[in-house]
Protein backbone atom coordinates (compact mmCIF):
# COMPACT_ATOMS: atom_id res chain seq x y z
CA UNK A 1 0.00 0.00 0.00
CA UNK A 2 1.39 3.18 -1.31
CA UNK A 3 1.34 5.92 1.64
CA UNK A 4 0.74 9.27 0.17
CA UNK A 5 1.87 11.97 2.77
CA UNK A 6 0.92 14.85 0.15
CA UNK A 7 -2.91 15.79 0.45
CA UNK A 8 -4.02 19.40 1.46
CA UNK A 9 -6.78 18.55 3.32
CA UNK A 10 -7.24 19.61 6.88
CA UNK A 11 -7.57 16.85 9.29
CA UNK A 12 -11.43 16.56 9.96
CA UNK A 13 -10.87 14.86 13.54
CA UNK A 14 -7.56 16.59 14.62
CA UNK A 15 -8.63 20.44 13.99
CA UNK A 16 -11.43 20.74 16.49
CA UNK A 17 -9.03 19.35 19.00
CA UNK A 18 -6.74 21.58 18.46
CA UNK A 19 -8.52 24.83 18.11
CA UNK A 20 -10.09 23.33 22.05
CA UNK A 21 -6.49 22.56 23.20
CA UNK A 22 -4.30 25.42 22.13
CA UNK A 23 -7.74 27.91 23.32
CA UNK A 24 -7.16 26.26 26.94
CA UNK A 25 -3.71 26.71 26.79
CA UNK A 26 -3.64 30.11 25.53
CA UNK A 27 -6.29 30.70 28.36
CA UNK A 28 -4.31 29.87 31.09
CA UNK A 29 -1.15 31.20 29.33
CA UNK A 30 -3.12 34.66 29.57
CA UNK A 31 -4.45 33.99 33.25
CA UNK A 32 -0.57 33.26 33.93
CA UNK A 33 0.43 36.80 32.83
CA UNK A 34 -2.51 38.49 34.46
CA UNK A 35 -1.34 37.30 37.72
CA UNK A 36 2.27 38.30 37.40
CA UNK A 37 1.03 41.38 36.07
CA UNK A 38 2.54 41.22 32.98
CA UNK A 39 0.07 43.48 30.40
CA UNK A 40 1.79 42.80 27.38
CA UNK A 41 1.88 38.95 27.21
CA UNK A 42 -1.49 38.84 28.66
CA UNK A 43 -2.88 40.92 25.58
CA UNK A 44 -0.34 38.91 23.30
CA UNK A 45 -2.33 35.55 24.45
CA UNK A 46 -5.31 37.35 24.76
CA UNK A 47 -5.35 38.16 21.18
CA UNK A 48 -4.58 34.71 20.11
CA UNK A 49 -7.07 33.61 22.25
CA UNK A 50 -9.51 36.01 20.22
CA UNK A 51 -8.18 34.28 16.80
CA UNK A 52 -8.76 31.26 17.95
CA UNK A 53 -12.56 31.67 18.98
CA UNK A 54 -13.09 32.77 15.53
CA UNK A 55 -11.18 30.15 14.00
CA UNK A 56 -13.79 27.61 16.12
CA UNK A 57 -16.70 30.37 14.94
CA UNK A 58 -15.52 29.49 11.78
CA UNK A 59 -15.50 25.19 12.01
CA UNK A 60 -18.58 25.47 13.67
CA UNK A 61 -21.19 27.75 12.59
CA UNK A 62 -20.14 28.46 9.20
CA UNK A 63 -18.46 24.78 8.69
CA UNK A 64 -16.18 26.03 6.47
CA UNK A 65 -12.90 23.61 7.78
CA UNK A 66 -10.75 25.00 5.03
CA UNK A 67 -10.79 28.44 6.47
CA UNK A 68 -10.80 27.74 10.11
CA UNK A 69 -7.64 25.70 9.89
CA UNK A 70 -6.00 28.02 7.50
CA UNK A 71 -6.82 31.19 10.54
CA UNK A 72 -5.07 28.64 13.26
CA UNK A 73 -2.49 28.22 11.19
CA UNK A 74 -1.80 31.94 10.45
CA UNK A 75 -2.31 32.32 14.19
CA UNK A 76 0.02 30.15 15.42
CA UNK A 77 2.85 31.40 12.95
CA UNK A 78 2.64 35.32 13.63
CA UNK A 79 2.16 34.13 17.28
CA UNK A 80 5.24 31.73 17.40
CA UNK A 81 7.17 34.81 15.68
CA UNK A 82 5.48 37.60 17.63
CA UNK A 83 6.95 35.22 20.94
CA UNK A 84 10.48 34.92 20.27
CA UNK A 85 10.82 38.62 18.53
CA UNK A 86 8.59 41.03 20.69
CA UNK A 87 7.88 39.18 24.24
CA UNK A 88 10.55 36.95 24.81
CA UNK A 89 9.93 35.48 28.32
CA UNK A 90 9.86 32.21 29.74
CA UNK A 91 6.32 31.62 29.77
CA UNK A 92 6.44 32.53 26.18
CA UNK A 93 8.91 30.24 24.91
CA UNK A 94 7.08 27.20 26.51
CA UNK A 95 3.85 28.46 24.60
CA UNK A 96 5.97 27.78 21.55
CA UNK A 97 6.68 24.79 22.31
CA UNK A 98 2.83 23.68 22.65
CA UNK A 99 2.32 25.25 19.60
CA UNK A 100 5.05 23.64 17.25
CA UNK A 101 2.85 20.40 17.03
CA UNK A 102 -0.31 21.72 15.88
CA UNK A 103 1.46 23.40 13.33
CA UNK A 104 2.97 20.42 12.37
CA UNK A 105 0.13 18.19 12.52
CA UNK A 106 -2.56 20.79 10.56
CA UNK A 107 -0.01 21.93 7.94
CA UNK A 108 0.66 18.00 6.47
CA UNK A 109 3.61 17.05 5.07
CA UNK A 110 6.30 18.37 3.59
CA UNK A 111 4.74 21.88 4.15
CA UNK A 112 5.13 21.85 7.66
CA UNK A 113 8.71 20.35 7.39
CA UNK A 114 9.31 23.59 5.67
CA UNK A 115 7.34 25.67 8.22
CA UNK A 116 9.41 23.79 11.04
CA UNK A 117 12.65 24.40 9.68
CA UNK A 118 11.84 27.44 8.77
CA UNK A 119 10.53 28.76 12.28
CA UNK A 120 13.00 26.75 14.35
CA UNK A 121 15.99 28.40 12.06
CA UNK A 122 14.62 32.15 12.53
CA UNK A 123 13.69 31.28 16.48
CA UNK A 124 18.17 29.89 16.59
CA UNK A 125 19.17 33.20 15.03
CA UNK A 126 16.69 35.67 16.84
CA UNK A 127 17.72 34.20 20.05
CA UNK A 128 21.44 33.90 19.34
CA UNK A 129 21.81 37.70 17.64
CA UNK A 130 20.05 38.87 21.42
CA UNK A 131 22.35 36.96 23.71
CA UNK A 132 25.06 38.26 21.56
CA UNK A 133 23.92 42.06 22.66
CA UNK A 134 23.60 40.76 26.15
CA UNK A 135 20.73 42.50 27.05
CA UNK A 136 19.24 41.99 30.65
CA UNK A 137 15.61 40.69 29.54
CA UNK A 138 17.49 38.35 27.30
CA UNK A 139 17.17 34.44 28.02
CA UNK A 140 20.66 33.32 29.02
CA UNK A 141 22.62 30.95 26.23
CA UNK A 142 21.79 27.58 28.18
CA UNK A 143 17.78 28.79 28.13
CA UNK A 144 18.52 29.60 24.65
CA UNK A 145 20.21 26.08 23.58
CA UNK A 146 17.30 24.59 25.93
CA UNK A 147 14.61 25.94 24.32
CA UNK A 148 15.94 24.89 21.32
CA UNK A 149 16.96 21.14 22.10
CA UNK A 150 13.28 20.57 23.52
CA UNK A 151 11.77 22.54 20.48
CA UNK A 152 13.74 20.00 17.93
CA UNK A 153 12.77 17.16 20.21
CA UNK A 154 9.33 18.04 20.21
CA UNK A 155 9.39 18.48 16.65
CA UNK A 156 10.69 15.24 15.60
CA UNK A 157 8.47 13.05 17.77
CA UNK A 158 5.28 14.95 16.41
CA UNK A 159 6.51 14.20 12.97
CA UNK A 160 7.32 10.96 13.26
CA UNK A 161 3.13 10.19 15.65
CA UNK A 162 1.75 12.10 13.12
CA UNK A 163 3.34 9.89 10.00
CA UNK A 164 2.59 7.21 12.00
CA UNK A 165 -1.15 8.55 12.69
CA UNK A 166 -1.54 8.87 8.94
CA UNK A 167 -0.44 5.33 7.68
CA UNK A 168 -3.01 3.50 10.15
CA UNK A 169 -5.61 6.31 9.25
CA UNK A 170 -4.94 4.78 5.57
CA UNK A 171 -4.89 1.62 6.76
CA UNK A 172 -8.14 1.43 8.29
CA UNK A 173 -9.70 3.49 5.42
CA UNK A 174 -8.30 0.65 3.00
CA UNK A 175 -9.69 -2.19 5.24
CA UNK A 176 -13.08 -0.15 5.39
CA UNK A 177 -13.07 0.30 1.83
CA UNK A 178 -12.46 -3.64 1.80
CA UNK A 179 -15.33 -4.77 4.07
CA UNK A 180 -17.48 -2.22 2.10
CA UNK A 181 -16.64 -3.70 -1.13
CA UNK A 182 -16.91 -7.13 0.38
CA UNK A 183 -20.15 -6.86 1.58
CA UNK A 184 -21.73 -5.13 -1.37
CA UNK A 185 -19.84 -7.36 -4.03
CA UNK A 186 -20.46 -10.77 -4.46
CA UNK A 187 -17.03 -12.44 -4.81
CA UNK A 188 -17.55 -15.22 -7.26
CA UNK A 189 -19.71 -13.14 -9.64
CA UNK A 190 -18.82 -10.12 -8.84
CA UNK A 191 -22.25 -8.46 -9.01
CA UNK A 192 -24.23 -7.12 -6.00
CA UNK A 193 -24.85 -8.10 -3.09
CA UNK A 194 -28.12 -9.46 -1.86
CA UNK A 195 -27.78 -7.17 1.32
CA UNK A 196 -26.78 -4.48 -0.99
CA UNK A 197 -30.03 -4.93 -3.24
CA UNK A 198 -32.15 -5.02 -0.51
CA UNK A 199 -30.70 -1.55 0.55
CA UNK A 200 -31.13 0.08 -2.57
CA UNK A 201 -34.81 -1.37 -3.15
CA UNK A 202 -35.60 0.09 0.35
CA UNK A 203 -33.84 3.54 -0.80
CA UNK A 204 -35.78 3.23 -4.15
CA UNK A 205 -39.10 2.96 -1.82
CA UNK A 206 -38.41 6.07 0.11
CA UNK A 207 -37.58 7.74 -3.07
CA UNK A 208 -40.83 6.51 -4.80
CA UNK A 209 -43.01 8.23 -1.51
CA UNK A 210 -41.74 11.26 -2.25
CA UNK A 211 -41.06 11.59 -6.22
CA UNK A 212 -44.17 8.86 -7.11
CA UNK A 213 -41.61 7.42 -9.44
CA UNK A 214 -42.53 3.71 -9.77
CA UNK A 215 -39.58 1.34 -10.96
CA UNK A 216 -39.33 -2.01 -11.62
CA UNK A 217 -38.30 -5.70 -10.47
CA UNK A 218 -37.02 -9.01 -12.47
CA UNK A 219 -36.00 -11.93 -10.62
CA UNK A 220 -34.47 -14.72 -13.01
CA UNK A 221 -33.32 -18.04 -12.17
CA UNK A 222 -31.60 -20.73 -14.61
CA UNK A 223 -33.55 -23.88 -15.31
CA UNK A 224 -32.18 -26.88 -14.44
CA UNK A 225 -29.21 -26.03 -12.54
CA UNK A 226 -28.80 -28.62 -10.21
CA UNK A 227 -28.52 -30.78 -12.69
CA UNK A 228 -25.29 -29.27 -13.71
CA UNK A 229 -23.82 -28.92 -10.07
CA UNK A 230 -24.68 -33.02 -9.89
CA UNK A 231 -23.40 -34.20 -13.29
CA UNK A 232 -20.58 -32.00 -13.47
CA UNK A 233 -19.41 -30.47 -10.19
CA UNK A 234 -19.58 -27.12 -8.44
CA UNK A 235 -16.74 -25.75 -10.18
CA UNK A 236 -18.81 -26.30 -13.24
CA UNK A 237 -21.61 -24.55 -11.81
CA UNK A 238 -19.73 -21.45 -10.72
CA UNK A 239 -18.26 -21.36 -14.06
CA UNK A 240 -21.98 -20.67 -15.40
CA UNK A 241 -22.59 -18.49 -13.19
CA UNK A 242 -19.71 -16.56 -14.04
CA UNK A 243 -20.69 -16.71 -17.60
CA UNK A 244 -24.30 -15.85 -16.72
CA UNK A 245 -23.01 -12.87 -14.78
CA UNK A 246 -20.63 -11.66 -17.21
CA UNK A 247 -23.48 -11.86 -19.95
CA UNK A 248 -25.45 -9.74 -17.58
CA UNK A 249 -23.07 -6.95 -17.41
CA UNK A 250 -22.42 -6.73 -20.96
CA UNK A 251 -26.48 -6.52 -21.73
CA UNK A 252 -27.95 -4.59 -18.86
CA UNK A 253 -27.05 -0.95 -19.16
CA UNK A 254 -25.51 1.47 -16.17
CA UNK A 255 -29.13 2.70 -14.93
CA UNK A 256 -30.10 -0.77 -13.77
CA UNK A 257 -29.10 -1.89 -10.16
CA UNK A 258 -28.47 -5.55 -10.63
CA UNK A 259 -26.99 -8.70 -8.50
CA UNK A 260 -26.94 -12.28 -7.33
CA UNK A 261 -30.17 -12.71 -5.86
CA UNK A 262 -29.57 -16.47 -4.02
CA UNK A 263 -27.69 -19.35 -5.55
CA UNK A 264 -28.53 -19.59 -9.27
CA UNK A 265 -30.99 -16.29 -9.04
CA UNK A 266 -30.41 -13.13 -10.47
CA UNK A 267 -32.60 -9.60 -9.21
CA UNK A 268 -32.60 -6.65 -11.61
CA UNK A 269 -33.29 -3.19 -10.63
CA UNK A 270 -35.04 -1.37 -13.47
CA UNK A 271 -35.19 2.87 -12.72
CA UNK A 272 -38.83 2.80 -14.63
CA UNK A 273 -42.33 0.80 -14.54
CA UNK A 274 -42.75 0.88 -18.33
CA UNK A 275 -44.10 -2.82 -18.95
CA UNK A 276 -43.22 -2.72 -22.66
CA UNK A 277 -39.51 -1.88 -21.78
CA UNK A 278 -39.50 -4.11 -18.83
CA UNK A 279 -40.95 -7.38 -21.02
CA UNK A 280 -38.34 -6.80 -24.01
CA UNK A 281 -35.58 -6.46 -22.03
CA UNK A 282 -36.84 -9.89 -20.17
CA UNK A 283 -36.96 -11.03 -23.34
CA UNK A 284 -33.64 -9.90 -24.40
CA UNK A 285 -32.00 -11.55 -21.30
CA UNK A 286 -33.77 -14.79 -21.91
CA UNK A 287 -33.34 -15.48 -25.83
CA UNK A 288 -29.13 -14.30 -25.44
CA UNK A 289 -28.92 -16.48 -21.97
CA UNK A 290 -30.57 -19.47 -24.41
CA UNK A 291 -27.98 -18.57 -27.32
CA UNK A 292 -25.21 -18.85 -25.06
CA UNK A 293 -22.76 -22.01 -25.42
CA UNK A 294 -20.62 -23.30 -22.84
CA UNK A 295 -18.05 -26.08 -23.08
CA UNK A 296 -18.12 -28.10 -19.57
CA UNK A 297 -16.00 -31.30 -19.63
CA UNK A 298 -16.25 -31.91 -23.38
CA UNK A 299 -20.08 -31.61 -23.35
CA UNK A 300 -21.92 -28.50 -24.59
CA UNK A 301 -24.18 -26.58 -22.40
CA UNK A 302 -27.32 -24.85 -23.36
CA UNK A 303 -29.10 -22.80 -20.80
CA UNK A 304 -32.25 -21.30 -19.99
CA UNK A 305 -33.37 -18.57 -17.96
CA UNK A 306 -37.06 -18.43 -16.13
CA UNK A 307 -37.91 -14.55 -14.96
CA UNK A 308 -41.24 -12.96 -13.03
CA UNK A 309 -41.60 -9.45 -13.42
CA UNK A 310 -43.70 -6.99 -11.55
CA UNK A 311 -43.69 -3.04 -10.76
CA UNK A 312 -43.02 -1.00 -7.82
CA UNK A 313 -46.74 1.12 -8.68
CA UNK A 314 -48.54 -2.11 -7.22
CA UNK A 315 -46.84 -2.59 -3.79
CA UNK A 316 -46.05 -0.49 -0.80
CA UNK A 317 -42.84 -1.91 0.50
CA UNK A 318 -40.24 -4.22 -0.71
CA UNK A 319 -40.75 -7.53 0.91
CA UNK A 320 -44.46 -7.49 -0.71
CA UNK A 321 -42.51 -6.62 -4.20
CA UNK A 322 -40.06 -9.30 -3.97
CA UNK A 323 -43.16 -12.03 -2.58
CA UNK A 324 -44.55 -11.30 -5.75
CA UNK A 325 -41.73 -11.26 -8.01
CA UNK A 326 -40.46 -14.49 -6.82
CA UNK A 327 -44.27 -15.80 -7.06
CA UNK A 328 -43.96 -15.07 -10.90
CA UNK A 329 -40.60 -16.68 -11.06
CA UNK A 330 -42.51 -19.60 -9.80
CA UNK A 331 -45.37 -19.47 -12.30
CA UNK A 332 -42.40 -18.58 -15.05
CA UNK A 333 -40.73 -22.05 -14.06
CA UNK A 334 -43.90 -24.16 -13.53
CA UNK A 335 -44.62 -23.92 -16.79
CA UNK A 336 -41.84 -25.52 -18.11
CA UNK A 337 -39.07 -22.89 -17.83
CA UNK A 338 -37.16 -20.85 -20.22
CA UNK A 339 -40.79 -17.99 -20.21
CA UNK A 340 -41.53 -14.49 -18.85
CA UNK A 341 -43.72 -13.98 -16.38
CA UNK A 342 -45.27 -10.32 -15.80
CA UNK A 343 -46.87 -10.21 -11.72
Amino acid sequence: MKFNTSTTVPDQDFLPFALFVQGAIVCCFACFSYYRQEMPSMLFYMGLGTAIIISFVIYKVFESRYLANALLLVTLVIGFIYAILIILDPSSLIWCVTALPILIVLCHYPKNLYLFATLFGAAALVLFQKASIDHSDTPSVSTILQFLFTTLVVGIITFSASKFRIKSLAKIEDLSSLVIKIKAEDVLTGLKTRRYIESCLRDRFLITETLTSAFSVIIADLDNFRSINERYGHSAGDSVLSSVSALLKKTLGDECVFGRWDGNAFIIIIPHDDTEATLLMAEVLRERISRLKLKIQGDTLTLSFSLGLVSSAKYHDPDDLLLHAENSLYQAKNTGGNNVVMG
